[in-house]
């Protein structure tokens, strides 16, 4: 039996009537088994679908095949087992009265099920699954540990590879344990003031000054520690939070900014193709700047490179409403995406922001220079800035300043730094920097 209902809790979904019905469920189970002394399990189950649908444009196919996989799932099992889908892609399982063989055998049926081909529209779909199990009693006695136990094997599972299942045995995975606490805790850090905001020092070559600053997140676990945005976001993605987190970073970057009175300086916010097209971005965006009295041309919105066919129009769409609005646009990453020059060249954008990866390519492999400078060349002619980020030390900045950038982004300038740090130490950046240059400012 599936149990969905979603109530809104800031901006993440909370499906609060699943949790209390698959908690009910299982603590129904738990005293059934403990009465009659017999053996039940807690399944964890992850569906990976093809990137395909990673788009919003295909929200309705995702859903038409979400249910097919549910009604599949649902056909593996027995009737007095108990699947309750807990988030877009993720299901637990209660399976009472079963030995861990019989467990195992029921698992990996659902595995074959779930990706076997899918007639019709669906048939060039490769789907695949991963598995956690934790039986009671051998694994925990407890409910919300058997909830935890379970979903931490799912990702050794994973670690296995595609359609692999994992039984908790007493052995805990300290890698798929810190990936549980982050996916669990994430949801609840914003609301904790756990989350903040660092700034990276954009350094201009030829002003030899500090310009702007990328806005970046930052989560301070309680007891993890320091976790980075590297780490984090891809689960801020799949708990649907993202759109929420780019909000919450504007508005805090836009509050640090009216603190200032000299705003000379352009702060850079990081904005995917998903959360562009949405429907509401320019007009929440636009009541954001009014409440704090923010100039649009303050702000730079650097935009990933991942555009994929299909959304160049719609993206393109966007960005012209966003440039009319005043904001400096930056194309992030490029080099990586998947649209052509014709497709390129009709964004209308002020930066490319090169990724890093061009960096160390660069120092291994001289060759590669020949590449990079007509991108460079290629990007003035179109009156278009060049940023490159990654920056570590003084033979890279070197190289860099040789091959006429307009701004450099990296540890060699700065590391990233709360606002009051920023503020206070741009001049002394700015006089080390400088004297650090060994060739000749570019002309």
């Amino acid at each position: 039996m599936d149990g969905k209902s979603t109530e809104r809790e800031g901006n993440h979904d909370v499906e609060v009537s699943s949790i209390q019905l698959l908690n009910e469920r299982l603590d129904l189970t738990l005293a059934f088994s403990k009465r009659y002394q017999m053996s039940s399990a807690v399944v964890y189950l992850r569906i990976f679908l093809p990137l395909e649908l990673s788009h919003p444009k295909d929200n309705d196919t995702e859903t038409i095949l979400l249910n097919k996989i549910s009604a599949r799932l649902h056909g593996s099992l027995r009737d007095i087992d108990t699947v309750i889908k807990v988030n877009s892609r993720d299901f637990m399982i209660v399976i009472a009265d079963i030995t861990e063989h019989d467990c195992q055998v029921i698992c990996e049926r659902i595995i074959h099920s779930i990706s076997a081909p899918y007639p019709n529209d669906f048939h060039y779909f490769s789907i695949s699954s991963s598995m956690g199990i934790c039986m009671y009693p051998y694994g925990s006695e407890e409910r919300d540990e058997l909830k935890t136990m379970a979903k931490i094997q799912m990702y050794d599972a994973l670690e296995l590879g595609e359609n692999r299942c994992s039984f908790y045995k007493g052995d805990l995975n300290q890698t798929a344990y810190r990936k549980v606490i982050i996916e669990n805790d994430l949801p609840y850090a914003l609301k904790k003031g756990q989350l903040y905001v660092h700034y990276q020092p954009q350094y201009c070559l030829k002003k030899r000054a500090i310009v702007g600053a990328e806005a970046l997140i930052r989560w301070n676990h309680p007891s993890l520690g320091e976790i980075s945005p590297g780490e984090f976001i891809s689960y801020a993605e799949d708990a649907g939070m993202l759109n929420g987190l780019f909000f919450w970073v504007f508005e805090e970057v836009c509050k640090k900014m009216k603190s200032m009175k000299d705003r000379r300086l352009k702060y850079s916010i990081n904005l995917s193709v998903n959360q562009l097209l949405l429907d509401s971005l320019i007009l929440d965006i636009s009541n954001i700047q009014k409440q704090y009295s923010i100039q649009a041309a303050q702000i730079t919105l650097e935009i990933t490179e991942n555009i994929e066919i299909y959304t160049v129009r719609k993206v393109n769409e966007k960005l012209h409403l966003l440039k009319e609005m005043g904001f400096t646009i930056a194309l992030d990453d490029f080099g990586n995406g998947y649209f052509s020059f014709s497709d390129f060249i009709k964004l209308p954008i002020d930066f490319i922001k090169l990724d890093r990866d061009f960096v160390f390519s660069l120092l291994k492999n001289k060759k590669h220079k020949g590449v990079i400078t007509p991108i460079i060349q290629m990007a003035h002619n179109l009156e278009l800035k060049v940023i490159i980020e990654g920056i570590e030390d003084h033979t890279q900045f070197t190289e860099w300043v040789k091959l006429d950038c307009d701004l450099i982004q990296g540890y060699f300038i700065s590391e990233p730094i709360s606002f009051e740090e920023l503020t206070e130490s741009i001049a002394e950046i700015e006089t080390r920097v400088a004297g650090d240059f060994s060739v000749n400012e570019p002309q």
